[in-house]
């Protein structure tokens, strides 16, 4: 090796501050050394590229380092041959399938398998695993700070590294990498979660088992045809629904053909640059990840907000409108929902009045709920602030198929038609519940002699809406949250139905034999429409009815607050002990508390859907921080589109 004062010179003033280290560290390389000895040289020569020495003025250091090795090895021919010769000797004694074919991707481990597996890398020590190349890999790469240089300008340094380095020979692992992962795609694509699902007529004509017989030269031609294959089975899972298994074997295929492609690209080109920048870069994530619990909870909520909105369902295709027809429909039937919410509130008082025992105060709450959440539903009655989870893969969806400078359009103009239906819903309701309510009082009135509620009732039902003084706000966040788990229970409910084939084991149960084929067959199709329905309303209502006494419990306050209820109670309150006896502060503060509950309602379910779609589609963090900017432009341009659908009937974007 040369003494340090000619490698300067060599590699120029940039390596005035790292050349004495990166001289040593070269020289430390030596293939006649103990292998242990070699893992540590090369493990140091990684550290020195991904968190070694700073140079001024340089905005990329790592990539700055990697350019010093690769001058050195480019000019120094000592220095290349102990590099490709230690690089050699190592590549001999370890075992790098399990970097290139499993780091990164999904395993079969459970979660709570996973959980202690990194409890314990985290908390005791780790033996050193010298004849696996991942464990080594993971000595180098040890935060994600230290991948922050790998991007498409270290490109030409790789292609210089690749033309002095012999990373060939890890060429036979990646060739067992790349059957391994085919041969588990195979198996995962022809097992009876996705073949029951697939348009194929027998597993030979599957192209996902084409992906594990084919030979290497044929590979790169399937992984188009697979990915159509999946996309037929994601197109077949609106009709046959979904399970976490599906899911988990969905995302472990379409993960293993990405790494597939990065894989064939390395072995098939004699410079790989880009081939060799991701693979880096998917086993260095795929080595953070091992090591993150974040990156576990991550996986495993994604893959279940996966199986939430994979199967979208027709439970919601109602609650967004397009054209004014359907705004109009919606008002209506909006108008119809009002109606059923006063004879609810005033049932929820008289519960309250009854004093009963925790227990059946909220059974008796339930039922109360559910009853009329179902007699909505049946009517074709629409309650206020429903938001359908097949709504959140639609948003989600509009990115996620729609790339380019115009990828938010699509997004942008859903979210205004459904902030428009529920507009047309909220208003549709309370124009009932004010109307309903105030003619309730003044029959009881009439009936009674006094009003519904005594004047303390109306003035404490009145006073609990205030924004400032109560937890108004954090309650109507509250029942936002209890919206969204209906919505999601509503899909989970429909998804269940289809994928235990309910409908179909009801139209052909022996019962038909009693009630006749035909009168079987229209309960199947009934309880097929209505199921998202029955599992929303149930859900809801046992929400609605058993969170409070829950709360109770622990000596909190959890009873929701709804904007029709809400408006139900600030109306019978007025009614009773009229506006100059709740305070005309007391009343305008409620009034407040209105916009308040609506706003919370709508814009938290609203938020944890849309969260929860991007989630599950993965879309990009680039995307999700132009929404509000996109949201914002569209609603200054056109304001009156959130309120009132336009003129035309015409659904399609407008391009901006």
């Amino acid at each position: 090796m040369p003494p340090t004062e000619e490698l300067v010179a060599i590699l120029g003033a940039g390596g005035l501050r790292a050349a004495p280290r990166l001289a040593e560290l070269l020289a430390r390389l030596d293939p006649d050394a103990p292998h242990e000895a070699q893992l540590a040289a090369l493990e140091e020569l990684g550290r020195f590229v991904v968190a070694g020495p700073t140079q001024p003025g340089v905005a990329v250091q790592g990539l700055a380092r990697l350019e010093l090795v690769v001058v050195a090895l480019e000019r120094v021919p000592e220095a290349r041959e102990r590099f490709a010769a230690t690089l050699q000797a190592i590549a001999r004694q370890m075992r790098a399938v399990k970097l290139f074919g499993e780091v990164g991707l999904p395993n079969e481990r459970g979660l709570w398998a996973e959980t202690t597996d990194r409890l314990a890398r985290r908390f005791l020590p780790e033996a050193p695993r010298t004849h696996e190349l991942a464990w080594l890999v993971g000595r180098i790469v040890r935060r994600q700070s230290d991948l922050a240089w790998l991007g498409p300008a270290a490109d030409p340094l790789l292609e210089r590294l690749a033309a002095v380095a012999p990373w060939q020979v890890f060429r036979s692992s990646v060739l067992d990498a790349i059957t391994l992962i085919a041969t588990r795609i195979a198996a995962l694509g022809t097992g009876e979660a996705l073949r029951a699902r697939s348009e194929t007529q027998t597993v030979r004509d599957s192209t996902l088992y084409a992906v594990g017989a084919a030979p290497l030269d044929q590979l790169p031609s399937l992984i188009e045809p697979a990915r159509r294959h999946l996309a037929h089975i994601h197109h077949a899972l609106e009709h046959a629904g979904v399970s976490i298994d599906v899911v988990y074997s969905l995302d472990s295929i379409e993960r293993g053909l990405s790494r597939l492609e990065i894989l064939l690209a390395l072995v098939a080109d004699d410079r790989p640059s880009y081939a060799i920048r991701s693979v880096i870069a998917a086993a260095g994530n795929g080595l953070l990840g091992l090591r993150s619990f974040r990156q576990l909870v991550g996986d495993n909520t994604r893959l279940l907000a996966r199986k939430v909105i994979e199967r979208t369902g027709r439970s919601g295709e109602h609650y967004v409108t397009s054209s004014r027809r359907e705004y109009w429909s919606m008002f209506r039937s909006a108008i119809g929902g009002g109606a059923v919410i006063v004879p609810l509130t005033i049932c929820k008082f008289l519960i309250k009045w009854g004093h009963f025992v925790p227990f059946l105060d909220a059974v008796l709450a339930s039922v109360a709920y559910c009853g009329a959440f179902l007699v909505m539903q049946l009517l074709h009655l629409t309650l206020a602030t429903k938001q359908p989870s097949m709504t959140a893969a639609a948003l989600a969806g509009s990115i996620h198929a729609r790339p380019g400078p115009h990828q938010l359009d699509e997004l942008v103009l859903l979210i205004a038609r459904i902030a428009r239906s529920q507009f047309a819903a909220i208003v549709g309701n309370i124009i009932t519940v004010v109307a309903v309510a105030l003619g309730f009082d003044l029959i009881y009135r009439q009936l009674t002699g006094a009003s519904f509620l005594d004047p303390a009732d109306a003035i404490a039902s009145a006073e609990s809406l205030d924004p400032l003084g109560s937890w108004t706000i954090v309650l109507a966040a509250l029942t936002g949250v209890q919206l969204w788990i209906s919505s999601l229970c509503a899909g989970w409910f429909e998804n269940w139905i289809v994928y235990r084939r309910i409908p179909e084991a009801i139209e052909h149960h022996r019962l038909a034999r009693r009630f006749g084929a035909a009168r079987m067959a229209r309960v199947a199709r009934f309880l097929e429409r209505q199921a998202a329905g029955f599992g929303g309303s149930i859900s809801l209502g046992l929400l609605f009815g058993f969170l409070p006494q829950l709360g109770h419990f622990f000596g909190i306050s959890l009873d929701g607050r709804h904007i029709t209820i809400t408006t139900t109670s600030l109306v019978l309150s007025a009614s009773s002990a009229g506006i100059e006896g709740l305070g005309p502060d007391t009343f305008l503060w409620g009034c407040l508390g209105l916009v308040t509950v609506a706003l919370c309602n709508f814009g938290v379910s609203f938020a944890l859907a849309l969260v929860v779609a991007l989630r599950a589609r993965e879309v990009p963090a680039e995307a999700q921080r132009r929404i509000p900017a996109a949201l914002l432009r569209r609603f200054l341009r056109r304001p009156l589109e959130f309120f009132v659908p336009p003129r035309s009937d015409d659904p399609s974007p407008t391009a901006h």
